[in-house]
């Protein structure tokens, strides 16, 4: 089974205008021989508080697409108290089954107070936490910091990108690695230091092609076992999120 951890549903993006409907995902999927996709809002124009309207809507495209879409939580740390309030209702009672942090987007660093708060919150939910990374405002030295702190919590690294991805992981079998639009032989690096077993595939649909980032760029590592490629393009996901 192929699971693509990394897509952003609904829109328009409040930077770039990026958008995506439910009906084009599904298009996507179908084509790239996809079965499911773990989806969150983009930086949305009017996102409600702590993305509390983004998050319904996230709700609603799993709720009715089941077999296909499985939704993550976007928060706002920024909020405070509002954001773990957010957490706690999307994780308990919308349904949904991680949370998706993006610091450069919503102008936070990683030892934010709250950033904290929401990590042990997704813990006591056994909800894996993604968090866009290697930027300045997400460097991996910080982010493994964060994961030191909160041992108890699932994070992942969507990009091999930024000084340190792989040793960000090293020694903490807490943090996982993303291949969202990473070069393939960045995609073998991370294999090789850290096992097939910590890498998890993404496609960062719409902004990248899922086709190329979920199937051809697999295809074209001829090194990888089927074994490996199966636990990165779906079996590591599948396991953190127990499918």
């Amino acid at each position: 089974m192929i699971i693509d951890s990394h897509v952003h549903l609904g829109g328009p993006d409040r930077g770039d205008g990026s958008r995506q409907d439910v009906g084009e995902l599904l298009e996507r999927m179908d084509r790239a021989g996809v079965e499911k996709a773990v989806v969150f809002p983009f930086n949305e124009a009017e996102p409600g508080i702590s993305f509390a309207s983004a998050n319904n809507f996230i709700a609603k495209a799993q709720r009715e697409n089941r077999e296909r879409i499985i939704g993550f939580a976007r928060l706002d740390p920024h909020y405070r108290e509002a954001a773990i309030l957010e957490a706690k209702r999307a994780l308990r009672e919308l349904g949904l089954r991680g949370i998706k942090l993006h610091p450069a987007a919503q102008k936070f660093y990683p030892d934010h107070p709250f950033v904290v708060r929401i990590l042990q919150t997704a813990a006591r939910f056994s909800a894996p936490v993604v968090f866009d990374n290697g930027k300045p405002e997400s460097r991996n030295s910080e982010l493994a910091k964060l994961a030191d702190q909160v041992p108890e919590a699932t994070i992942i690294l969507a990009h091999m990108r930024g000084e340190g991805f792989i040793e960000a992981c090293e020694g903490r079998p807490n943090v996982y690695l993303g291949t969202v639009k990473a070069k393939p032989e960045h995609v073998l690096q991370a294999v090789d230091a850290l096992g097939a077993e910590r890498i998890i595939a993404g496609s960062d649909a719409p902004y990248a092609s899922m086709r190329y980032e979920m199937v051809e760029k697999f295809e074209a590592l001829e090194s990888l076992s089927e074994e490996e490629r199966a636990l990165i393009r779906g079996g590591n996901i599948a396991r953190l999120l127990k499918l």
